[in-house]
């Protein structure tokens, strides 16, 4: 049958982007997506970035202004990957997927971070988990093969979330447990797309940056859990006691398509504003500026492999890419580890009743048959 990356619509449309991307660069690239943004695109609520740069900013539920460039190519990477390994049809394990990197795990520490995602929840059989921007579905399958929960990932971009559906359903027994829904978790939260109190748990892999509406964004997110039910948030933030230079606010929203980039104190502020408890953020600057270093260096290394297999454009836009996230991390970026839980009614009235005064009751209680004297506590 036709091939539904490379004679789609959406992908014809996305290879545009990027093309435009690598032969005029930024400047075309503000000026297209200024007339998008003149013919109704909605703008969205204030980030923490400078309002010059407003016009890159994308819809309030987008991942920002360079999201095609960022993650489309990846499709058909991975499917030229499998086709190297001559692996283009029939079924797949969840190892034959994990192998191929960042071209199955979009974020950082690859299937490490995952094993500590069913660590910190306590993953097993018996739970849902929701996965915001779950991308090409690398996370949601390793995790749903080793810990044996099911999962839902939300994916905002089609043809990604269309890729991740296809490849899942070629490891034999996956797609029972794993579930890919195209969308973006404020609208779907808004349209009862996502039923209020259905997961155990959320998990988002370096997605939060993308999207400028934190408010709207951790309230779909709260909603979601069950009362109880627990978070693992890996993202961006800025390095304690620093300031972002002009330099790093513009490759923060210009190439990363970050526009929401906040300190750890904010980010703990924001999920304790949305209803979240018991947070912990822990900090991974130091682990993840070492790994996004080496990522770059084993890619440039790569350069042979990787030009004969996608082409020299997309391996020197990602070089270029990688540079830059160095820059960043070497500069006054930073990275969190942040793990929460939505409360349960039963806590609610417990912290409730702590706030009563007990001293205050008066009245007796009974001792022994019979006899009778006043309550401790109310005693002066």
């Amino acid at each position: 049958k036709p091939c539904r990356f490379k004679h789609c619509p959406t992908h014809r449309q996305d290879q545009a982007w990027l093309a435009m991307w690598q032969r005029c660069g930024m400047g075309l690239l503000r000026r297209q997506l200024a007339a998008l943004v003149a013919k109704g695109m909605r703008r969205p609520a204030r980030a923490l970035i400078p309002a010059s740069l407003g016009s890159l900013r994308a819809a309030s539920t987008d991942r920002g202004g360079m999201t095609e460039a960022m993650y489309n190519w990846r499709v058909v990477a991975i499917q030229n990957a499998l086709k190297e390994r001559g692996k283009a049809t029939g079924d797949l394990t969840v190892e034959d997927l994990a192998s191929l990197g960042h071209l199955d795990q979009y974020h950082y520490l690859g299937v490490e971070a995952n094993d500590h995602v069913i660590d910190l929840l306590g993953l097993d059989e018996s739970v849902h988990v929701l996965d915001i921007g779950s991308g090409i579905g690398g996370p949601a399958r390793y995790i749903a093969s080793k810990s044996g929960c099911r999962i839902t990932g939300v994916e905002l971009q089609e043809d990604i979330c269309m890729a991740g559906r296809d490849l899942t359903a070629r490891v034999p027994g996956l797609a029972e447990r794993v579930k890919f829904e195209v969308g973006d978790i404020i609208s779907m939260s808004h349209a009862g797309k996502i039923p209020a109190a259905s997961f155990d748990h959320f998990m988002s892999l370096l997605v939060f940056l993308h999207i400028p509406d934190r408010t709207a964004l951790l309230k779909a997110c709260f909603d979601a859990l069950r009362p109880g039910g627990t978070f693992v948030i890996e993202d961006f933030a800025a390095k304690p006691g620093t300031n972002f230079t002009a330099q790093e606010k513009s490759w923060l929203l210009d190439v990363v398509s970050a526009p929401n980039v906040s300190t750890p104190e904010q980010y703990a502020a924001d999920l304790e504003k949305a209803g979240f408890v018991d947070i912990e953020i822990v900090d991974m600057s130091d682990i993840w500026q070492k790994w996004t270093k080496a990522r770059h260096e084993l890619y440039r290394d790569s350069r042979e492999e990787t030009v004969k297999a996608q082409g020299e454009a997309i391996y020197e836009s990602r070089v270029k890419f990688y540079q830059v996230v160095d820059n960043l991390f070497a500069g006054n970026l930073g990275g969190a580890r942040i793990t929460g839980r939505r409360p349960s009614p039963l806590e609610a009235r417990l912290l409730e009743g702590r706030k009563k005064d007990l001293g205050q009751t008066g009245g007796v209680v009974n001792v022994v048959e019979g006899r009778t004297r006043m309550r401790v506590l109310g005693e002066k």
